[in-house]
Protein backbone atom coordinates (compact mmCIF):
# COMPACT_ATOMS: atom_id res chain seq x y z
CA UNK A 1 0.00 0.00 0.00
CA UNK A 2 1.42 3.54 -1.18
CA UNK A 3 2.07 6.22 1.52
CA UNK A 4 -0.75 8.44 0.93
CA UNK A 5 -0.57 12.14 1.52
CA UNK A 6 -1.83 15.63 0.28
CA UNK A 7 -0.33 16.08 -3.46
CA UNK A 8 0.08 12.64 -4.02
CA UNK A 9 -1.69 10.88 -7.15
CA UNK A 10 -1.62 6.84 -7.77
CA UNK A 11 -2.88 5.48 -10.60
CA UNK A 12 -6.23 2.79 -9.12
CA UNK A 13 -9.07 0.54 -9.83
CA UNK A 14 -12.40 1.71 -9.16
CA UNK A 15 -13.78 -1.48 -7.30
CA UNK A 16 -16.96 -0.10 -6.36
CA UNK A 17 -19.09 2.85 -5.25
CA UNK A 18 -20.67 3.40 -1.69
CA UNK A 19 -23.20 5.80 -0.21
CA UNK A 20 -22.53 9.73 0.47
CA UNK A 21 -19.77 9.70 -2.37
CA UNK A 22 -17.68 7.11 -1.21
CA UNK A 23 -15.39 4.84 -3.45
CA UNK A 24 -13.43 1.56 -2.83
CA UNK A 25 -10.44 1.86 -4.68
CA UNK A 26 -7.35 -0.67 -5.31
CA UNK A 27 -3.98 0.74 -6.03
CA UNK A 28 -1.89 -0.48 -8.78
CA UNK A 29 1.01 -2.48 -8.28
CA UNK A 30 4.11 -3.52 -10.41
CA UNK A 31 3.26 -6.89 -9.74
CA UNK A 32 0.80 -7.58 -12.98
CA UNK A 33 0.85 -7.48 -16.45
CA UNK A 34 -1.87 -6.09 -18.35
CA UNK A 35 -4.25 -7.47 -15.77
CA UNK A 36 -4.92 -5.65 -12.09
CA UNK A 37 -3.38 -7.44 -8.83
CA UNK A 38 -6.39 -8.63 -7.25
CA UNK A 39 -4.29 -9.19 -4.29
CA UNK A 40 -3.68 -5.48 -3.89
CA UNK A 41 -5.22 -4.44 -0.04
CA UNK A 42 -8.58 -2.08 -1.22
CA UNK A 43 -8.73 1.40 0.97
CA UNK A 44 -12.00 3.33 0.75
CA UNK A 45 -12.25 7.39 0.58
CA UNK A 46 -14.45 10.25 -0.16
CA UNK A 47 -14.62 11.73 -3.55
CA UNK A 48 -13.92 15.39 -3.72
CA UNK A 49 -15.70 16.19 -7.25
CA UNK A 50 -18.53 14.28 -8.63
CA UNK A 51 -16.68 11.61 -10.75
CA UNK A 52 -16.11 12.20 -15.02
CA UNK A 53 -18.37 10.77 -17.05
CA UNK A 54 -15.53 8.37 -18.51
CA UNK A 55 -15.23 6.95 -15.66
CA UNK A 56 -18.88 5.68 -14.30
CA UNK A 57 -19.95 2.52 -14.97
CA UNK A 58 -20.04 0.87 -18.03
CA UNK A 59 -17.95 4.19 -19.91
CA UNK A 60 -14.63 1.77 -19.45
CA UNK A 61 -14.18 -1.84 -20.70
CA UNK A 62 -12.77 -3.90 -18.25
CA UNK A 63 -10.86 -2.77 -14.91
CA UNK A 64 -12.03 1.01 -14.38
CA UNK A 65 -8.81 2.80 -13.78
CA UNK A 66 -7.99 5.97 -13.05
CA UNK A 67 -6.07 8.26 -11.70
CA UNK A 68 -6.45 9.53 -8.24
CA UNK A 69 -5.55 12.96 -6.77
CA UNK A 70 -5.51 12.89 -2.43
CA UNK A 71 -7.21 15.93 -1.88
CA UNK A 72 -6.73 15.51 2.15
CA UNK A 73 -5.98 13.06 4.82
CA UNK A 74 -7.53 13.80 7.82
CA UNK A 75 -10.08 13.21 9.44
CA UNK A 76 -10.95 10.76 6.06
CA UNK A 77 -8.94 10.08 2.88
CA UNK A 78 -10.49 12.37 0.16
CA UNK A 79 -9.24 11.97 -3.61
CA UNK A 80 -10.31 13.67 -6.59
CA UNK A 81 -10.79 11.05 -9.81
CA UNK A 82 -9.64 11.65 -12.82
CA UNK A 83 -9.28 10.02 -16.26
CA UNK A 84 -6.41 8.62 -17.57
CA UNK A 85 -5.35 10.09 -20.90
CA UNK A 86 -5.41 7.87 -23.71
CA UNK A 87 -2.44 5.64 -24.14
CA UNK A 88 -0.68 6.42 -20.79
CA UNK A 89 0.80 3.61 -19.28
CA UNK A 90 -0.56 1.81 -16.14
CA UNK A 91 1.35 1.78 -12.90
CA UNK A 92 1.97 -2.00 -13.75
CA UNK A 93 4.61 -0.97 -17.18
CA UNK A 94 2.14 -2.69 -19.38
CA UNK A 95 0.39 0.09 -21.67
CA UNK A 96 -3.32 0.73 -21.51
CA UNK A 97 -5.75 -0.10 -24.22
CA UNK A 98 -6.65 2.43 -26.39
CA UNK A 99 -10.12 4.09 -26.17
CA UNK A 100 -12.88 2.38 -28.47
CA UNK A 101 -13.79 3.86 -31.64
CA UNK A 102 -15.76 3.60 -34.36
CA UNK A 103 -15.75 4.35 -38.65
CA UNK A 104 -18.81 7.00 -37.66
CA UNK A 105 -16.47 8.32 -34.62
CA UNK A 106 -13.26 7.89 -34.75
CA UNK A 107 -11.98 9.83 -31.95
CA UNK A 108 -14.12 8.81 -29.04
CA UNK A 109 -11.41 9.14 -26.41
CA UNK A 110 -10.37 12.09 -27.37
CA UNK A 111 -14.28 13.99 -27.48
CA UNK A 112 -14.43 12.69 -23.48
CA UNK A 113 -11.19 14.07 -22.49
CA UNK A 114 -12.48 17.46 -23.99
CA UNK A 115 -15.80 17.22 -22.31
CA UNK A 116 -13.98 16.47 -18.99
CA UNK A 117 -11.68 19.20 -19.17
CA UNK A 118 -14.28 21.74 -19.98
CA UNK A 119 -16.76 20.38 -16.81
CA UNK A 120 -13.60 20.82 -14.67
CA UNK A 121 -12.96 24.18 -15.53
CA UNK A 122 -16.43 25.40 -15.11
CA UNK A 123 -15.61 23.59 -11.59
CA UNK A 124 -12.39 25.33 -11.17
CA UNK A 125 -12.51 29.38 -12.77
CA UNK A 126 -15.55 30.38 -11.05
CA UNK A 127 -13.98 30.19 -7.32
CA UNK A 128 -10.39 30.99 -8.25
CA UNK A 129 -8.31 33.83 -7.29
CA UNK A 130 -5.33 35.17 -8.18
CA UNK A 131 -2.70 34.52 -6.18
CA UNK A 132 -0.62 37.72 -5.97
CA UNK A 133 -3.82 39.17 -4.44
CA UNK A 134 -3.92 36.19 -1.69
CA UNK A 135 -0.24 36.15 -1.00
CA UNK A 136 -0.53 39.76 0.05
CA UNK A 137 -3.96 38.74 2.48
CA UNK A 138 -2.06 35.80 3.88
CA UNK A 139 0.70 38.43 4.20
CA UNK A 140 -1.26 40.77 6.25
CA UNK A 141 -2.98 38.20 8.02
CA UNK A 142 0.03 37.06 9.32
CA UNK A 143 1.07 40.73 10.65
CA UNK A 144 -2.37 41.18 12.58
CA UNK A 145 -1.46 37.67 14.10
CA UNK A 146 2.00 39.04 15.27
CA UNK A 147 0.90 42.19 15.95
CA UNK A 148 -1.94 40.48 18.52
CA UNK A 149 0.89 39.31 20.74
CA UNK A 150 -1.01 36.39 22.12
CA UNK A 151 -0.04 33.32 22.12
CA UNK A 152 -1.60 30.89 19.04
CA UNK A 153 -3.84 27.69 19.68
CA UNK A 154 -2.87 24.61 19.08
CA UNK A 155 -4.60 24.34 16.02
CA UNK A 156 -2.74 27.73 15.17
CA UNK A 157 0.31 26.78 15.85
CA UNK A 158 0.41 24.44 12.57
CA UNK A 159 -1.43 26.71 10.55
CA UNK A 160 0.72 29.49 11.41
CA UNK A 161 4.40 28.15 10.03
CA UNK A 162 2.50 26.40 6.80
CA UNK A 163 1.08 30.18 5.78
CA UNK A 164 4.81 31.88 6.70
CA UNK A 165 5.90 28.95 4.68
CA UNK A 166 4.08 30.06 1.63
CA UNK A 167 5.52 34.05 2.16
CA UNK A 168 9.03 32.37 2.16
CA UNK A 169 8.03 30.79 -1.31
CA UNK A 170 7.57 34.34 -2.31
CA UNK A 171 10.82 35.14 -4.16
CA UNK A 172 11.74 38.97 -4.41
CA UNK A 173 11.70 40.77 -7.50
CA UNK A 174 15.36 40.39 -7.80
CA UNK A 175 15.44 37.01 -8.03
CA UNK A 176 13.44 37.07 -11.27
CA UNK A 177 16.29 38.96 -13.05
CA UNK A 178 18.64 35.88 -13.10
CA UNK A 179 18.07 33.27 -15.81
CA UNK A 180 18.57 30.34 -13.20
CA UNK A 181 16.14 31.91 -10.47
CA UNK A 182 13.29 32.79 -12.82
CA UNK A 183 13.77 28.68 -14.46
CA UNK A 184 13.81 27.30 -10.82
CA UNK A 185 10.78 29.74 -9.71
CA UNK A 186 8.78 28.97 -12.79
CA UNK A 187 9.30 24.97 -12.22
CA UNK A 188 8.21 25.32 -8.38
CA UNK A 189 4.69 27.36 -9.39
CA UNK A 190 2.72 24.40 -8.86
CA UNK A 191 2.34 23.67 -12.79
CA UNK A 192 4.25 20.45 -13.00
CA UNK A 193 3.80 19.45 -9.10
CA UNK A 194 2.11 15.78 -10.09
CA UNK A 195 4.91 15.49 -12.84
CA UNK A 196 7.50 15.56 -10.12
CA UNK A 197 5.29 13.55 -8.28
CA UNK A 198 4.74 10.92 -10.74
CA UNK A 199 8.75 11.05 -11.41
CA UNK A 200 9.27 9.97 -8.40
CA UNK A 201 6.87 7.08 -7.94
CA UNK A 202 8.56 5.59 -11.15
CA UNK A 203 12.30 6.21 -9.68
CA UNK A 204 11.65 4.67 -6.77
CA UNK A 205 12.91 8.44 -4.96
CA UNK A 206 10.53 10.45 -2.68
CA UNK A 207 10.94 13.54 -4.41
CA UNK A 208 10.84 17.17 -2.72
CA UNK A 209 7.56 19.29 -2.82
CA UNK A 210 8.94 21.26 -0.04
CA UNK A 211 9.85 23.84 -2.50
CA UNK A 212 6.43 23.89 -4.96
CA UNK A 213 3.60 26.14 -3.88
CA UNK A 214 0.60 23.82 -4.76
CA UNK A 215 2.32 21.37 -2.68
CA UNK A 216 2.09 24.17 0.30
CA UNK A 217 -1.10 25.53 -0.67
CA UNK A 218 -2.27 21.84 -0.21
CA UNK A 219 -0.84 21.71 3.36
CA UNK A 220 -2.48 24.72 4.02
CA UNK A 221 -5.38 23.81 3.34
CA UNK A 222 -5.57 20.66 5.29
CA UNK A 223 -3.97 22.77 8.65
CA UNK A 224 -7.06 24.68 7.58
CA UNK A 225 -9.39 22.14 8.05
CA UNK A 226 -8.06 19.94 10.80
CA UNK A 227 -8.89 23.28 12.38
CA UNK A 228 -12.31 23.55 11.47
CA UNK A 229 -13.26 20.44 12.60
CA UNK A 230 -11.43 20.69 15.63
CA UNK A 231 -13.59 23.68 16.92
CA UNK A 232 -16.61 23.13 15.57
CA UNK A 233 -18.56 20.86 18.76
CA UNK A 234 -20.86 18.22 18.07
CA UNK A 235 -24.60 19.55 17.41
CA UNK A 236 -26.92 19.23 20.81
CA UNK A 237 -30.78 18.97 20.31
CA UNK A 238 -31.02 21.73 22.96
CA UNK A 239 -28.93 24.35 21.11
CA UNK A 240 -31.46 27.05 19.37
CA UNK A 241 -28.70 28.24 17.56
CA UNK A 242 -25.53 27.91 16.04
CA UNK A 243 -23.55 29.92 18.42
CA UNK A 244 -21.21 32.05 17.12
CA UNK A 245 -17.30 31.05 16.30
CA UNK A 246 -14.83 32.39 18.89
CA UNK A 247 -12.12 34.10 18.42
CA UNK A 248 -8.89 32.71 17.38
CA UNK A 249 -6.39 33.72 20.39
CA UNK A 250 -3.38 34.89 17.63
CA UNK A 251 -5.94 37.21 15.94
CA UNK A 252 -6.58 35.60 12.77
CA UNK A 253 -9.73 35.89 10.89
CA UNK A 254 -12.40 33.11 10.74
CA UNK A 255 -10.72 29.20 9.08
CA UNK A 256 -13.77 29.51 7.08
CA UNK A 257 -12.30 32.42 5.15
CA UNK A 258 -9.12 31.32 5.23
CA UNK A 259 -9.99 27.70 4.11
CA UNK A 260 -11.78 29.79 1.08
CA UNK A 261 -8.98 31.98 0.00
CA UNK A 262 -6.87 29.44 -0.18
CA UNK A 263 -8.51 26.86 -1.80
CA UNK A 264 -9.52 29.58 -4.21
CA UNK A 265 -5.81 30.07 -5.23
CA UNK A 266 -5.60 26.11 -5.59
CA UNK A 267 -8.37 26.63 -7.89
CA UNK A 268 -6.28 29.07 -9.81
CA UNK A 269 -3.07 26.86 -10.03
CA UNK A 270 -5.38 24.02 -11.42
CA UNK A 271 -7.00 26.31 -13.66
CA UNK A 272 -3.97 26.69 -15.30
CA UNK A 273 -2.77 23.35 -15.61
CA UNK A 274 -5.76 22.20 -16.75
CA UNK A 275 -5.37 25.14 -19.79
CA UNK A 276 -2.12 23.67 -20.40
CA UNK A 277 -3.77 20.58 -20.94
CA UNK A 278 -5.55 21.99 -24.14
CA UNK A 279 -3.68 21.54 -27.03
CA UNK A 280 -3.53 17.85 -26.30
CA UNK A 281 -7.04 17.03 -25.54
CA UNK A 282 -8.91 19.48 -28.41
CA UNK A 283 -6.69 17.59 -31.44
CA UNK A 284 -4.16 20.56 -32.09
CA UNK A 285 -0.30 19.53 -32.91
CA UNK A 286 0.79 17.76 -30.11
CA UNK A 287 4.61 18.99 -31.27
CA UNK A 288 3.35 22.79 -30.27
CA UNK A 289 2.58 22.31 -26.82
CA UNK A 290 1.47 25.36 -24.56
CA UNK A 291 1.78 25.90 -20.12
CA UNK A 292 0.27 28.40 -18.46
CA UNK A 293 1.42 30.14 -15.07
CA UNK A 294 1.44 32.60 -12.43
CA UNK A 295 4.59 33.55 -10.54
CA UNK A 296 3.68 35.99 -7.75
CA UNK A 297 6.60 38.06 -6.51
CA UNK A 298 7.57 40.32 -3.57
CA UNK A 299 8.63 44.17 -4.00
CA UNK A 300 8.80 47.16 -2.18
CA UNK A 301 5.58 48.01 -2.89
CA UNK A 302 3.67 44.59 -2.37
CA UNK A 303 2.98 41.21 -3.91
CA UNK A 304 2.27 41.18 -7.77
CA UNK A 305 2.35 38.40 -10.19
CA UNK A 306 4.16 37.65 -13.49
CA UNK A 307 1.82 36.23 -15.76
CA UNK A 308 3.42 33.82 -18.47
CA UNK A 309 2.31 31.64 -21.46
CA UNK A 310 5.18 29.40 -22.82
CA UNK A 311 5.27 27.49 -25.90
CA UNK A 312 7.33 25.09 -27.96
CA UNK A 313 7.36 24.58 -31.46
CA UNK A 314 9.26 20.99 -32.19
CA UNK A 315 11.62 21.68 -35.42
CA UNK A 316 11.17 19.95 -38.75
CA UNK A 317 14.42 19.56 -39.74
CA UNK A 318 16.32 20.49 -42.13
CA UNK A 319 13.35 23.44 -43.51
CA UNK A 320 11.78 24.43 -40.09
CA UNK A 321 14.58 24.42 -36.45
CA UNK A 322 13.07 23.76 -33.34
CA UNK A 323 11.68 26.96 -31.49
CA UNK A 324 9.89 28.79 -28.22
CA UNK A 325 7.51 31.59 -27.30
CA UNK A 326 7.47 33.50 -24.06
CA UNK A 327 4.97 36.17 -23.55
CA UNK A 328 5.45 37.49 -19.99
CA UNK A 329 2.87 40.00 -18.70
CA UNK A 330 3.18 42.19 -14.99
CA UNK A 331 1.29 45.17 -13.77
CA UNK A 332 3.69 47.09 -11.80
CA UNK A 333 3.56 50.73 -9.88
CA UNK A 334 6.36 52.47 -11.68
CA UNK A 335 5.66 51.20 -15.66
CA UNK A 336 1.95 50.27 -15.67
CA UNK A 337 0.55 47.36 -17.37
CA UNK A 338 3.32 45.90 -19.83
CA UNK A 339 3.60 43.30 -21.88
CA UNK A 340 7.23 41.44 -23.32
CA UNK A 341 6.97 38.85 -25.71
CA UNK A 342 9.93 36.90 -26.78
CA UNK A 343 10.64 34.49 -29.72
CA UNK A 344 14.06 31.96 -29.81
CA UNK A 345 14.72 29.86 -32.77
CA UNK A 346 17.93 28.48 -33.35
CA UNK A 347 20.16 31.34 -31.72
CA UNK A 348 18.36 34.37 -33.22
CA UNK A 349 15.73 36.14 -30.91
CA UNK A 350 13.43 38.83 -30.98
CA UNK A 351 12.33 40.47 -28.43
CA UNK A 352 8.69 43.32 -28.28
CA UNK A 353 7.48 45.10 -25.44
CA UNK A 354 4.04 46.57 -25.32
CA UNK A 355 3.41 49.20 -22.67
CA UNK A 356 0.34 51.84 -21.59
CA UNK A 357 2.02 54.64 -20.33
CA UNK A 358 4.05 56.81 -23.02
CA UNK A 359 6.76 57.22 -20.06
CA UNK A 360 6.98 53.68 -19.82
CA UNK A 361 7.81 53.78 -23.59
CA UNK A 362 10.15 56.15 -23.23
CA UNK A 363 12.21 54.16 -20.33
CA UNK A 364 11.94 51.11 -22.16
CA UNK A 365 13.56 52.55 -26.03
CA UNK A 366 16.57 54.18 -23.79
CA UNK A 367 17.11 50.44 -22.40
CA UNK A 368 16.94 49.07 -26.34
CA UNK A 369 20.48 49.46 -26.49
CA UNK A 370 21.83 47.42 -23.36
CA UNK A 371 19.38 45.43 -23.88
CA UNK A 372 21.07 44.20 -27.51
CA UNK A 373 24.23 44.00 -26.11
CA UNK A 374 23.51 41.52 -23.04
CA UNK A 375 21.55 38.90 -25.74
CA UNK A 376 24.85 39.53 -28.07
CA UNK A 377 26.60 38.67 -24.69
CA UNK A 378 25.18 35.60 -24.58
CA UNK A 379 25.92 35.03 -27.86
CA UNK A 380 22.42 35.18 -29.48
CA UNK A 381 21.69 36.59 -32.75
CA UNK A 382 19.30 39.46 -32.27
CA UNK A 383 16.63 39.10 -35.17
CA UNK A 384 14.13 42.37 -34.11
CA UNK A 385 13.83 44.51 -30.94
CA UNK A 386 10.88 47.13 -30.78
CA UNK A 387 8.60 48.68 -27.88
CA UNK A 388 5.26 50.41 -28.79
CA UNK A 389 2.58 52.16 -27.10
CA UNK A 390 -0.80 50.15 -27.03
CA UNK A 391 -3.45 48.40 -24.70
CA UNK A 392 -2.30 45.44 -22.90
CA UNK A 393 -5.39 43.12 -22.79
CA UNK A 394 -5.02 40.65 -20.34
CA UNK A 395 -3.83 36.99 -21.52
CA UNK A 396 -5.08 35.04 -18.85
CA UNK A 397 -6.30 31.65 -20.08
CA UNK A 398 -9.84 31.73 -18.45
CA UNK A 399 -10.91 34.40 -20.80
CA UNK A 400 -10.15 32.05 -23.86
CA UNK A 401 -13.10 30.94 -25.13
CA UNK A 402 -13.03 27.42 -25.70
CA UNK A 403 -13.74 25.33 -29.16
CA UNK A 404 -17.47 24.20 -27.33
CA UNK A 405 -18.40 27.29 -25.68
CA UNK A 406 -17.00 27.24 -21.96
CA UNK A 407 -17.35 30.95 -21.72
CA UNK A 408 -18.85 33.53 -24.09
CA UNK A 409 -17.11 37.05 -23.57
CA UNK A 410 -20.02 38.28 -25.76
CA UNK A 411 -22.43 37.60 -22.98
Amino acid sequence: MPTLETGTRLQVQIVGQLAERGVQLRPLTSSGAQSVDTRAPIFNAQLATPLPNALLPGNQSGPRIALAEVTRTEPRLEVRLLPLPSGTTLATGSPSPPAPTSPSNPSVGQHDATQWLLRELRHQIPGARGLAGGMQTIQNTLATAIAAGAPPTASEARVLPAMNRLIELTPPAVRLTSPDSLNRHIQQSGLWLEAMLAQGVRTNTSGTAAQDLKAQLLRVAEHLRQSAETRSPLPTPAAATPAPPAPTTAGLPPTGALAGLIEGMLKRITTLQLHSLQPSTQGDDESHPRWFFELPFRSPQGLHSLAGQLQHEAGRPPERAEGWTLVLDLDLQALGPTRVALALRDDRVSVHFTAERPETVQRLRAGTPELHQRLAGRDLTVGSLSVREGQVEPQDPASLTLRDGLLDERA
